[in-house]
């Protein structure tokens, strides 16, 4: 309880606006109020929400609003919550308000409600449109939402047309608070008949215990510590989780896991609802708001041992936090590439600190910066170096498809052993695997980290290329579809070959994507269940689930995929996998290509294997002599790790320096340079003038982004480097301040990027 000295309140609005603004609070709520709790407030001509983070006795403002409702009984932002949105803040260089606007559902952030209404008599107007809007309103008895007259008066206008009516009384705007609803049901989640290898508790290993050991000390005496668990896969980390969250259970505390892709793995969704049945609450994206806003106050409560979900659970309102694990913790889906750009990983890491209870990171292909990190101290590394069962990890064979290619000219007129016509991008070699596996009733898995059919469609005469309208991408082939479409802004256009730059029809499709791979396997593999996993065919609500659930029950023999079929999937009838073209990502501007391609083939070829038959994985690439491939056969990430952090010490890239991305975007090409280059010549001013920032910062840059022109926005980028992120920070807080948002040009700073495009 709050005493009546308690007169004022600092408000932060969930919105780009900076700073916190004071409210006066009514004499009759100053028992009522409390820090974290929401309240509606005025702001200008409008009623928003905000939440309180400071209670104060005075205030040197003269003129204070006063606070018109508080939306909460308790707080719905506790003190460790309100810290870490405050640390996100600095650290990432984002307003508290746009943080909190991460945090809180949108279910949380409702708004006011402005309906509109004519009044009667005689009026004469200056503007037409006001004369269209008036009479609208005067045919409504009931009036007018704001949003519809935007609707059925679409542009800018129509906000100036409403000021100049209110004004010269023509109408009157009634603004109505949401009336406060009563607390969402409580929920719980449907448990579907468990599987009964779900349920199985086998015996541990040795490595298992020693690691679940050194998390089970730790739980028992309390604080806060970071574990690295760097299992194979197929190693059984999911078992040591679940083991450390019932011994938290069992303290009366709640654990926290966050996944890649909740949607993708509703094995872990089974094996959770058996050993905390009724108790598992579910936070992603996936979910409609009313699921998510009863999900959200039903963990809020108390009612769930654990949460489960993707990058955002990290915010979950869980009371008594006693263990937060990020699995896959080298997944990049952890980074917000849109906003307030945080890492959902390190998020949880300082959750973990300010909480005081211990994060456990796992993976079988951690990030370099996790694995250095252990390496210093900071985390302890527990290590599980073999599969459950004593199952051996698969025999790994790399095709040269440059040799594959030179061989397919020499001898074309030779037929395979499949049936049907073959795929100059799927090996004779594994054609063979793929029909054997077929005839001994198992199950294969195709990887090919591209979608659509193919990668685009170009003019054999003229060369020209068809080209997205709003970035400066190629359009894909989608032959399902039956369109071309930009997989950044998703621009379609209709199939066409007639090429639009010369009128001649001769266009030809250049690439290849899932879909051409899926077609052509189907005809390969005479008889074969061949489905797709991508963005495209899993779009739709629960496509996902249901295509997972086949895969599972042995009901699709071949499953062909992007990076989606990489993650956390455990099927005991793969024993193949194909990996197609597996050299497409060491091709990407980014210092971490190299070590993002050995996580995603290491993951890949993780999937096999994991039953009572012996996994295989054919690996086809065009450059065979690639180091990274070296260490992919011999499952060898110790030796990757040390090769690759020598390049990193050498070039000074994370973990041996810090990175801060500056990208500046805007409708025009010619501003946004002029822009850019403005900012880098005061920055490169006070670089030059501080003797901390030029001992310790680089600035590289202006130049174009790779993708120069996204979403109708031109993108040009400066990249300031460092040995310690305080100065980094520092200087992209100077950034900021030189480069305020306007119409003309807009400043996205991401610190730690991982998106170097």
């Amino acid at each position: 309880m709050i005493s009546e000295t308690t007169k004022f309140a600092r408000v932060v609005i969930p919105s780009p606006l900076k700073q916190p603004l004071t409210y006066a609070v009514p004499r009759g709520a100053r028992q009522q109020i409390s820090v974290g709790t929401r309240v509606w407030i005025p702001l200008g001509r409008r009623k928003v929400i905000g939440v309180v983070i400071e209670l104060l006795g005075t205030t040197s403002l003269t003129e204070i609003k006063e606070i018109e409702a508080i939306l909460d009984e308790r707080p719905i932002l506790d003190s460790k919550l309100l810290r870490l949105a405050r640390w996100i803040s600095q650290y990432y260089v984002a307003s508290l308000g746009e943080v909190l606007a991460t945090v809180l559902p949108s279910s949380l952030r409702p708004q006011s409600k402005r309906t509109v209404f004519a009044r009667a008599g005689a009026f004469s107007f200056s503007q037409m449109l006001d004369e269209r809007v008036f009479e609208s309103l005067r045919g409504s008895s009931r009036g007018m939402s704001c949003e519809t007259l935007m609707r059925k008066f679409p542009g800018d206008e129509i906000n100036r047309a409403l000021r100049r009516l209110e004004s010269s009384g023509a109408i009157e705007i009634h603004e109505s608070i949401p009336s406060r609803r009563s607390r969402s049901k409580e929920v719980t989640l449907a448990i579907d008949p468990a599987d009964p290898d779900s349920a199985a508790r086998f015996v541990l290993t040795s490595e298992q215990e020693i690691a679940l050991s050194a998390i089970a000390n730790r739980l028992s005496h309390g604080g806060f510590e970071t574990f690295l668990l760097h299992g194979v896969t197929g190693s059984g980390k999911t078992e040591v989780y679940l083991r450390a969250m019932e011994q938290v259970r069992e303290s009366g505390r709640r654990s926290l896991i966050l996944i890649p892709e909740i949607s993708l793995t509703p094995q872990l969704i089974d094996r959770l609802n058996v050993r905390f049945p009724g108790r598992v609450g579910v936070l992603h994206s996936a979910l409609s708001g009313a699921e998510r806003s009863a999900h959200w106050w039903n963990i809020a409560r108390g009612n769930v041992d654990v949460v489960v979900g993707a990058r955002s659970a990290v915010f979950a309102p869980l009371p008594d936090l006693g263990l937060i694990i990020v699995d896959e913790e080298h997944d990049p889906s952890y980074k917000q590439e849109e906003g307030v750009r945080y890492n959902g990983r390190d998020v949880a890491v300082v959750r973990g600190k300010l909480t005081g209870c211990p994060v456990i990171l796992g993976s079988a292909t951690p990030a370099l910066e996790s694995y250095e990190n252990c390496l210093r101290g900071r985390y302890r590394l527990l290590e599980i170096t073999k599969r459950i069962y004593q199952r051996p990890l698969p025999q790994m064979d790399i095709v040269d498809l440059r040799a594959e290619s030179a061989h397919r000219k020499s001898d074309s007129g030779a037929s395979h052993t499949g049936k049907g016509d073959d795929h100059p991008l799927v090996s004779k070699r594994l054609v063979k695997a793929l029909i054997e596996n077929y005839q001994r009733a198992r199950q294969s898995l195709i990887f090919l980290n591209r979608r659509g059919f193919s990668n685009f469609l170009q003019c054999n005469l003229c060369g020209h290329v068809i080209r997205c309208s709003h970035c400066s991408v190629t359009l894909t082939l989608h032959l399902q579809r039956g369109s071309l479409c930009c997989h950044h802004c998703d621009y379609r256009r209709p199939i066409t070959d007639s090429c639009p730059e010369c009128r001649n029809a001769t266009l030809r499709e250049v690439g290849v994507g899932t879909e051409q791979i899926e077609q052509s396997l189907q005809r390969i593999v005479t008889g074969a269940r061949v489905a797709r996993l991508d963005r495209d065919t899993s779009g739709k609500r629960g496509v996902q689930e249901k295509l997972i659930r086949s895969w599972e029950n042995g009901e699709i023999d071949i499953l062909v995929g992007t990076q989606i079929i990489t993650k956390g999937h455990d099927v005991g009838g793969v024993t193949l996998v194909g990996a197609l073209l597996a050299d497409l990502s060491l091709n990407l501007p980014d210092f971490r290509a190299t070590e993002r391609t050995f996580q995603l083939l290491n993951q890949v070829a993780g999937r096999s294997g994991r039953g009572d038959d012996p996994g295989h994985v054919i690996v086809q690439t065009y450059a065979p002599d690639h180091y990274v491939f070296q260490y992919l056969l011999s499952h060898d990430y110790k030796g990757f790790f040390e090769l690759e952090l020598e390049f990193r010490r050498a070039l000074s890239y994370p973990p041996f320096s810090r990175l801060v991305s500056l990208c500046i975007d805007g409708p025009k090409v010619a501003e946004v340079e002029s822009q850019a280059k403005k900012l880098a010549a005061h920055l490169r001013e006070r670089h030059a003038a501080n003797s901390k920032y030029r001992d310790q910062i680089e600035i590289l840059g202006p130049a174009p982004a790779p993708i120069a022109k996204l979403r109708g926005r031109y993108r040009w980028q400066l990249l300031i480097k460092a040995k310690q992120i305080s100065a980094l920070l520092e200087f992209a807080n100077i950034a900021r301040e030189l480069l305020p948002r306007s119409s003309k040009a807009r400043l996205h700073i991401d610190v730690d990027p991982f998106n170097m495009l």
